[in-house]
């Protein structure tokens, strides 16, 4: 099934079930008595329906603990749906939407109809919780959904070389990870027109520049892409690695007739103004041979030229010996998590580094400094659209002598 039609379903039942725990009308009721007994006058005036074997009047109103059981149930069966999505048949990022599509969307309105008491009043208490959630919901969902995806900002970092190896100038590096769209729009040609702007020396992609589903989708988007990358120009030349979402035959065919050189378990050297510039790119499996005879070779001890390691994965830093020769690892992947909560940090990594390291930013990892993109765009397919807390970013990072090889922070 596909991904819309699940989620209208998981609404759907979010919302019978909603109606037959709160709504529904109760036992023993006879329709239309109200109205009678309201006509003739008698006491039942304005105090609902007439109930029979002693159970609590229809109209009695919704208490807090009611609504609180309402959703604590559906959460359940929720949680229920997207375990057995995990389990069953490995749709993970299916399952994270229906979750999101059930806090985000059913709970607000759920929130809505109880604040305004329809079809049934609540209690002031269960009224004023249900509004606040409600708002707060919905804001949230607004922000992480609408906003916060394609609110790119400029993250600029300083790292620290190792005098022998800095030159007499600043080195500008510009990181743009993780486009990961399904078509290029005025965003992803926003991106880089601010990449751009900041005039780099060296460009570097860490990957996924889309993420298709189909040959034909993929040959749809070709030439867009390819304009898009043609835009890209840097002294020090442009450089991509495999990600997730594009393997070698489509990152080669991407990057066709631009500047943007596609490496796969291969080194350049560029010689530019006072210093050798070295940039090793690797495949997507930083295990296999091919990649890890490459690391080896960017370890080797000696050697004045500045050495920077470019990989999807920020897991390439772990197949770096401890205090090896590598100045620098560029890596993206992890979009920072996407979701980051307050003293939680990112929900998911799907990474080895530390979830701190794969947060995003400049990190030193077994002595090696690393920075992780958290990227321009957001996983496609069945995940939702979801930013919080994380911003997509471009980046610029300056390299610049030091005394001692530490980072700057």
């Amino acid at each position: 099934m596909s991904t819309a039609p699940a989620v209208a379903l998981a609404l759907l039942g979010d919302a019978l079930l909603a109606w037959w725990l709160l709504f529904r009308p109760r036992r023993g009721v006879v329709p239309g008595a109200e109205r009678a007994a309201t006509g003739a006058g008698g006491a039942a005036r304005g105090a609902g329906r007439v109930a029979l074997d002693g159970d609590a009047p229809p109209s009695a109103p919704i208490t807090l603990p009611a609504m609180l059981a309402v959703l604590v149930a559906g959460l359940a069966i929720t949680f229920a749906e997207a375990t057995a999505l995990v389990l069953g048949v490995w749709r993970p990022f299916l399952a994270i939407h229906l979750v999101h599509s059930h806090v985000f969307l059913a709970l607000p309105a759920f929130g809505a109809l109880v604040a305004w008491g329809w079809p049934r009043r609540a209690t002031r208490a269960a009224r004023g919780t249900a509004a606040l959630g409600a708002l707060a919901l919905a804001a949230v969902g607004i922000d992480s959904s609408f906003v916060e995806p394609y609110a790119l900002r400029t993250e600029a970092v300083t790292v620290a070389v190792d005098p022998a190896r800095a030159g007499r100038q600043d080195l500008l590096v510009g990181v743009l990870a993780d486009l990961q769209c399904t078509e290029v729009t005025d965003y992803e040609r926003g991106a880089v027109a601010r990449l751009m702007a900041a005039q780099p020396d060296l460009i570097l992609i860490p990957g996924d520049l889309a993420q298709l589903f189909s040959d034909e989708a993929w040959q749809q988007l070709a030439p867009a892409m390819r304009d898009l990358l043609a835009t890209l120009h840097a002294p020090l030349g442009v450089y991509s690695v495999q990600g997730n979402c594009d393997p070698p035959p489509i990152a080669r065919a991407l990057v066709l007739g631009t500047e943007v050189q596609f490496l796969h378990d291969e080194c350049v050297r560029r010689t530019w103004r006072d210093r050798q510039v070295t940039i090793i790119g690797t495949e997507l499996d930083v295990t296999s041979p091919g990649a890890q005879e490459v690391l080896r070779a960017a370890c080797e001890p000696g050697g004045e030229d500045l050495r920077i390691v470019l990989a999807h994965l920020p897991d390439v830093a772990l197949a770096l010996p401890a205090g090896g020769r590598v100045d620098l690892v560029v890596a993206g992947h992890t979009h920072g998590g996407q979701v980051r909560l307050p003293w939680i940090g990112p929900l998911i990594t799907l990474t080895a580094v530390p979830r701190a390291v794969a947060g995003g930013g400049l990190h030193e990892l077994n002595g090696t400094p690393l920075y992780v993109s958290r990227g321009v765009g957001h996983e496609q397919g069945d995940a939702p659209r979801v930013r919080f807390l994380c911003p997509p970013e471009i980046s610029l990072l300056t390299l610049r002598t030091a005394d001692t090889p530490e980072l700057v922070r």
